[in-house]
């Protein structure tokens, strides 16, 4: 009986809790820029996976949100945020590794060019 009772009045705190909750406006605000931010980029054209992801978890956040599900809503709000966080990351290394390479092959030549005219003197 005595069982039963603390049951009951665990079931009734976590109500209350969940019921208190304020709504995760702020993580889904933050979530969907961090979205926004990335899709500035073109992160989908190289981190296509994520990108994906950031958008199916904001989508089912800001549905969680309707529902009054703020635990579940800031529980996706802040791993799609993450996600797009990663796709944005991702997509400016690649970029920055690829003007790297070019600027390595733009170098070739000048590297050459310089050894051929010392070695001439």
């Amino acid at each position: 009986m005595d069982r039963m009772w603390a049951s009951l009045a665990a079931a009734a705190a976590v109500a209350t809790a969940c019921a208190s909750m304020p709504a995760p406006t702020g993580e889904v605000a933050k979530a969907d820029l961090a979205l926004q931010k990335a899709e500035a980029v073109n992160a989908a054209e190289v981190d296509p996976l994520d990108m994906r992801l950031a958008r199916e978890k904001l989508e089912k956040a800001k549905l969680e949100m309707r529902e009054e599900n703020y635990i579940k809503a800031r529980r996706l709000a802040e791993s799609a945020e993450a996600d797009a966080m990663v796709a944005e990351a991702k997509t400016r290394a690649s970029r920055a590794q690829q003007a790297l390479l070019q600027l390595q092959q733009g170098a070739g030549p000048l590297k050459s060019g310089a050894s051929a005219g010392g070695t001439q003197q």
